[in-house]
């Protein structure tokens, strides 16, 4: 199989290779970033800010980058910068978003790109602000302008309980992006839509599941892979009977391109399930006698953005099966796939 990796080895492998390429970078005078430090002014006038033209052409291959409940789209050569993340901007790369963390001193002779980006936690809220005028309206989300540092545009976006900045030539255009991303709505918690009529429901590993007709089913019996876990536009099912293999995958750039989400869903059951997905869970929801828990690194950013992993089991009992959902798009799919996971009846007889 090629395309997957173990998602804790390879998230393990890019950390330790990110640092250790950013010796490298730094070592033929390539790039790092400064701080940007915000703090609250005075909303200016209301606007209604429409994102960029879609029929753009310097825009067709913009790309989504997620943390949390927001996102912003930014050219999809961009570097993606997080905690467990880091990297040194090339010379050639056109900007950099900083995603859970503010762009920040890595050292090692790094600086920042002309263009810049972030999405970090919203820190203090100040009651009663969304009683107030906003100072703009971005794709139906109200955001508040805050005080940042010189060149710098900054919002406040109490909705989906981010900040979110950028500077540079592409600021505005960048900021004009910011919508809901698919992880929210996956886990909106609205009320749940019905399966549509040509889905396909299947059970597999003690879970039961409906997919789209149009993708194709395909069956493992070991996690040997690189990558997210996925297969694009497919259903694929491993029993994991051997311990995962670990191949000698290539270490991707981390570009906004390289880290967006694809459709598709990996069930994994098996001996060595628990260990071929390599994960923590502690967030559990109960949802009409089926337990669902969460990966700790949802909603992150980086490598692990256009994933959703969790476990699913009766209440009170072990996981039963390991899920892999694919953040993609508008996130309609993925919570239509989501909303149908429940726990497999066991069958008479």
């Amino acid at each position: 199989m090629l395309g997957r990796k173990p998602f804790a080895a390879r998230i393990r492998a890019s950390v330790t290779m990110a640092a250790a390429m950013a010796g490298v970078a730094a070592s033929i005078g390539i790039a790092a970033a400064i701080g940007v430090a915000t703090a609250a002014m005075p909303a200016r006038a209301t606007a209604v800010v429409a994102p960029p033209p879609a029929t753009r052409a310097d825009e067709a291959d913009w790309a989504p980058v997620p943390y949390r409940n927001a996102q912003l789209s930014v050219p999809g050569e961009w570097l993606v910068e997080t905690p467990q993340q880091p990297w040194c901007g090339f010379p050639q790369t056109g900007g950099m978003i900083f995603v859970g963390v503010r762009p920040h001193n890595l050292g090692q002779g790094c600086h920042l790109t002309a263009n810049l980006a972030w999405i970090v936690p919203a820190g203090h809220i100040p009651r009663g602000i969304r009683h107030r005028k906003p100072t703009a309206v971005i794709n139906g989300i109200p955001v508040y302008q805050r005080r940042g540092a010189q060149g710098s545009v900054v919002y406040l976006v109490p909705e989906l309980a981010v900040r979110v900045g950028a500077r540079g030539p592409r600021a505005h255009r960048v900021l004009a992006t910011l919508r809901r991303s698919a992880l929210s709505v996956v886990l909106s918690g609205a009320a749940a839509r019905p399966v549509p009529a040509s889905w396909t429901w299947r059970q597999y590993g003690g879970a039961r599941f409906a997919t789209p007709p149009s993708w194709p089913l395909q069956r493992e019996d070991q996690w040997a892979t690189c990558g997210t876990g996925l297969e694009d536009r497919t259903l694929l099912l491993i029993h994991a009977t051997r311990p995962p293999a670990l191949l000698p995958c290539p270490f991707p750039i981390p570009t906004a391109a390289a880290q967006q989400g694809e459709p598709g869903l990996t069930v994994v059951t098996g001996k060595y399930a628990a260990r071929s997905v390599g994960q923590r869970y502690r967030r559990c929801t109960v949802r009409d006698g089926t337990r669902i828990c969460l990966s700790t690194v949802t909603g992150q950013g980086g490598f692990d953005s256009g994933v959703l992993i969790f476990s699913v089991a009766k209440p009170h009992q072990h996981a039963r099966a390991f899920l892999l959902l694919g953040l993609s798009g508008s996130g309609a799919r993925a919570r239509a796939v989501f909303d149908s996971i429940s726990v497999a009846a066991r069958k008479k007889g």
